[in-house]
């Protein structure tokens, strides 16, 4: 696999907690799945070559001039084909801003955006087992989008991250 610069945003702290409870109801069923660990909860907004990186490097320093905290709704479940499980986010002007502010230059050529929080990758019967048991638990919150960072993968390798200021 090649590597990549990807530019996240990181969800606020009571969100990544209210998060990581679905994910330990993951685990504790026995199921580990192939997403990356280890990272914060985000939406992915983008990939860069990583010869890119002094650029996106100064795209960040941009995005914190210009791009304040984004309010989000976290809404409910998707699925990506039957083997990717995530977290559906009520779509926002703002957070289609923040992602045309740092779509031009990227890899994404297709200006297909589809805001999500990845919980599981895995085969779909593990998918089915999973969803009844984390659906039991899942109520609508509201989230904040407050720090941009710029990752390597893979290996994962952090980079930057920017903390966007509160809403005036």
């Amino acid at each position: 696999m090649d590597k990549k610069l990807y530019l996240l945003a990181e969800l606020d702290n009571l969100s990544q907690e209210k998060i990581g409870k679905f994910e330990k109801i993951i685990t504790e069923n026995g199921f580990i799945g192939k997403q990356t660990k280890n990272i914060p909860y985000h939406i992915t907004l983008c990939s860069f070559p990583t010869e890119n990186e002094d650029y996106v490097i100064s795209l960040l320093d941009t995005i914190n001039e210009k791009i304040n905290q984004i309010d989000l709704v976290i809404n409910g479940f998707g699925l990506f084909g039957l083997n990717v499980l995530f977290l559906n986010l009520s779509m926002n002007l703002k957070l289609i801003e923040l992602y045309h502010s740092v779509n031009k230059n990227s890899l994404n050529t297709d200006n297909d955006f589809a805001a999500h929080v990845t919980l599981l990758m895995d085969e779909p019967e593990n998918i089915f087992k999973v969803l009844p048991e984390i659906n039991k638990e899942f109520k609508a919150f509201s989230g904040k989008i407050t720090n941009i960072s710029l990752f390597e993968f893979f290996p994962k390798k952090f980079i930057k991250r920017i903390e966007l200021l509160p809403e005036i």
